[in-house]
């Protein structure tokens, strides 16, 4: 018993004594608990990096003209437009992940392409659906009005629109929507752009001169408004975080297809994310590997769909097309005006977690490759919640070009006077675009909501009723040349060969739980 009393002093005195044993009892092996903190606070700071690297800290539709000049530029030469500016951020930093290069070339402050031009002016690189004719956004307006007269009606709504673009969507749509519908409808849209703010209330408040601000529980200060032709309140916000938790009925026309991406290429030893890098740079001093072809088309790709644009009110340019190629020399050649190419991050990054966690990349093969829009899943989960608000009323439509089932794996193009041309031709004077994900878009939603299609632009249409619309203008029009025009847009939307918008385009609904199949997606 003595001898046991003498150990257990024993104890007690190394414990004393022992720095690395702490009052509280724990155990800090080699370190103190003041160093173990430190180690641990770090360790959670580089955990919501990498997290916050994985969501992104802005997207593109978000600060349009405020967002900082991100990765900071070297001091070497002026910069006087984008090449210059990727030019030395990349000779002082490095190579930059692809999502922040488009985020750059659309967004940038002095010379991003949605910052300094309207690019569905006249003359403009693209036209949309909804300016092709109007009888577009008539059958939105039918499909919106369907879906709320089967839903009960209900008496107070908003209409939401993600990237309205000049109005003329919602401004066809609603007028169709208001002719058949007796009901209190607000119009919510989700610009940050001043300019195109100005644009939309030419259409939908014309002769307002001046916004209103109207306050919000979400913003006291007050967001720009103004009341509609229809004598409805439009509210414009900035992010889809700003719009009222009211019952919604959303729209989101060529929206996704603008959001930046992420892109990996699996190798032997685990996913690799493909970075832009300059000719300007060095990579043997960054330890770069030798640049991925952009055009890479081998049998290991998840899948080619670059073939799945070639439709989109562009057509090709045989001198600078999306796809480049690589020269004997080993560097990917773009164009005759571009420096920038897509190489092989020869490390982790901390996105490389990003197509790990998908159980629809787990069995792709050494050689894949993938394109990746964590932005896409953000906007789709804030778009479910607005659904979900209405519980049993509520419904979204996006509607954008894109692979209904497989994967995209090099779909980024610029698309620069109705062409496509490479992604790195003349940055900040094209527009950038990818397919969107439907397959990814589905599976992420599904648990939430009901779900429909995706499908395809010309079998909704035609479903809602575009056929006969057009056949109603074309008797009443009082020449052959308005006819023939009448025709020609009605072809353009619904045409079904694999160059057409009506087959590329597609349509993906989802409604509240439980809900009957709306118009345009088919019978049960």
């Amino acid at each position: 018993m003595l001898r046991f009393a003498r150990l257990l002093s024993r104890s007690a005195t190394r414990l004393e004594k022992n720095p690395l044993i702490h009052e509280n009892g724990l155990y800090y092996g080699k370190f103190t608990k003041e160093e173990y903190e430190e180690a641990r606070k770090f360790v959670t700071t580089q955990y919501e990096k990498l997290q916050q690297e994985i969501k992104g800290t802005h997207n593109v539709r978000e600060n349009i003209g405020k967002m900082p000049q991100f990765p900071a530029q070297g001091p070497s030469r002026s910069v006087q437009n984008l090449s210059d500016f990727f030019s030395e951020t990349i000779k002082t930093t490095g190579p930059v992940s692809l999502s922040a290069y488009m985020r750059q070339c659309l967004t940038h402050p002095d010379f991003g392409y949605y910052t300094t031009r309207d690019p569905l002016a006249a003359g403009g690189d693209f036209i949309t659906s909804p300016e092709i004719s109007s009888v577009f956004g008539e059958m939105i307006g039918m499909w919106l009005f369907s879906v709320w007269q089967a839903q009960g009606s209900p008496q107070k709504i908003q209409v939401v629109e993600f990237g309205p673009g000049r109005g003329t969507l919602i401004h066809d749509a609603m007028a169709v929507f208001n002719r058949f519908a007796n009901v209190s409808v607000s119009i919510v849209l989700i610009e940050a752009s001043p300019v195109l703010r100005k644009e939309q209330a030419k259409l939908l408040c014309p002769g307002v001169e001046q916004f209103e601000k109207v306050p919000t529980p979400e913003n006291p200060a007050g967001f720009d408004s103004c009341l509609s032709k229809w004598g409805h309140r439009v509210m414009w916000v900035d992010t889809e975080k700003d719009v009222p938790s009211e019952v919604s009925y959303v729209v989101a026309h060529e929206f996704f297809d603008a959001l930046p991406i992420k892109s990996f290429v699996r190798k032997e030893e685990g996913w690799r994310e493909l970075l832009v890098d300059s000719a300007d740079h060095r990579p043997a001093l960054s330890g770069l590997e030798s640049p991925a072809p952009a055009d890479s088309t081998s049998d290991s790709t998840a899948t080619d769909s670059s073939s799945s644009t070639s439709g989109l009110t562009a057509t090709s340019d045989t001198t600078a097309t999306s796809d480049t190629s690589t020269s004997d020399s080993g560097s990917t050649s773009n164009g005759p005006t571009d420096s920038l190419f897509l190489t092989t991050a020869p490390r982790e990054t901390p996105s490389s977690a990003i197509p790990s966690v998908s159980p629809r990349f787990r069995d792709l093969p050494v050689g894949s490759r993938v394109e990746i829009c964590p932005d896409a899943e953000l906007y789709l989960s804030r778009i479910v919640e607005l659904v979900k608000k209405g519980q049993n009323a509520g419904a979204a439509l996006i509607i954008d070009y894109g692979l209904a089932n497989d994967i995209p794996s090099n779909s980024l193009r610029g698309i620069y006077k109705h062409k496509f041309v490479s992604p790195f031709f003349s940055p900040g004077n094209v527009d950038l675009s990818v397919d969107v994900d439907f397959e990814n878009l589905r599976l992420l939603a599904a648990p939430h909501v009901d779900v429909f299609g995706p499908t395809e632009q010309g079998d909704f249409l035609h479903e809602l009723g575009i056929g006969v619309r057009f056949d109603q203008l074309i008797q009443r029009a009082n020449s052959m040349a308005n006819k023939e025009s009448l025709y020609e847009s009605y072809v353009r939307l619904t045409g079904k060969d694999e160059n057409s918008m009506g087959k590329i385009y597609k349509f993906l609904a989802l409604l509240p739980k439980n809900s009957t199949r709306p118009a345009g997606f088919g019978t049960d």
